[in-house]
């Protein structure tokens, strides 16, 4: 092999490392794959994910479980991605296996929100006399007292995210069967909206998502196919380059 082939071999592999690096630490693409995002997300929207924006999620979870590298807060207001958090830590799937959501950062940890009977959100409480439950937002290390408006939320959380059992009696937060009258969890949780409020595939359904699942945040729609546009036109061209927000990405 002469010096200058081994040469273009090297550029070669170090280009596709690159790009292999890139992807799994750096900034990669998601597909937006139906309407559920409407409308601020189309059906083909591929978004760019910066991995780095709430630190380095190490990879894979397989190997090591949750570890990351210079871990940063989400705010409120941001678009990020976020692995599908039904399943709990005890899933078949590490966290990183599993699907990816979108949504928007509605509330932080430590907010508190009030949810009425109907399920409508807010970081404030409602005027007028209709009943809602008020939530605050659980910190890592940091203790919680148990309400009867948290109880429920509260031991789905542990359930799910924390490594052990709980359930509510008689009104009572019990983990691991002891009654208890607050808790210190261990992450920090999220509350995480989708695009369209009437979209209840958000926190209203699956509940606090723990840092431990988020990927990265939402920057701009690279480019947008037309899953029924004719062959020859499938691109929108208008939504290219486009930043990720509620003001910009109306179809």
């Amino acid at each position: 092999m002469s010096k200058k082939t081994g040469r273009t071999w090297a550029v070669g592999l170090a280009a596709a490392l690159a790009v292999v690096c890139i992807r799994l630490c750096g900034v990669s693409l998601i597909e937006i794959p139906g309407d559920g995002g409407s409308p601020v997300f189309c059906n083909g929207d591929r978004v760019s994910v910066n991995k780095w924006a709430y630190g380095f999620r190490l990879l894979p979870m397989r190997w090591w479980g949750y570890v990351r590298w210079g871990a940063r807060p989400m705010t409120r207001g941001e678009w990020a991605a976020f692995n599908d958090p039904t399943l709990g830590d005890g899933g078949s799937k590490p966290a990183d296996e599993r699907d990816v959501f979108v949504g928007f950062c509605y509330a932080a940890p430590g907010d508190s929100l009030w949810i009425d009977s109907v399920g409508n959100v807010s970081l404030r409480r409602p005027a007028g006399r209709q009943a809602c439950r008020k939530l605050e937002l659980p910190r890592r290390n940091v203790w919680q007292s148990v309400t009867s408006d948290n109880a429920l939320w509260y031991a789905h959380t542990i359930s799910l995210h924390e490594g052990k059992h709980a359930s509510v009696v008689s009104g009572v937060l019990c983990v691991e069967g002891r009654p208890v009258k607050g808790y210190r969890f261990r992450h920090d949780y999220y509350w995480m909206s989708s695009a369209n409020r009437h979209n209840p595939d958000d926190s209203r359904t699956f509940g606090f998502v723990p840092d431990t699942y988020l990927i990265g945040r939402l920057g701009h729609v690279i480019y947008s196919v037309d899953p029924i546009a004719p062959w020859y036109a499938p691109l929108r061209g208008g939504r290219m380059m486009m930043e990720v927000s509620r003001e910009n990405l109306k179809p």
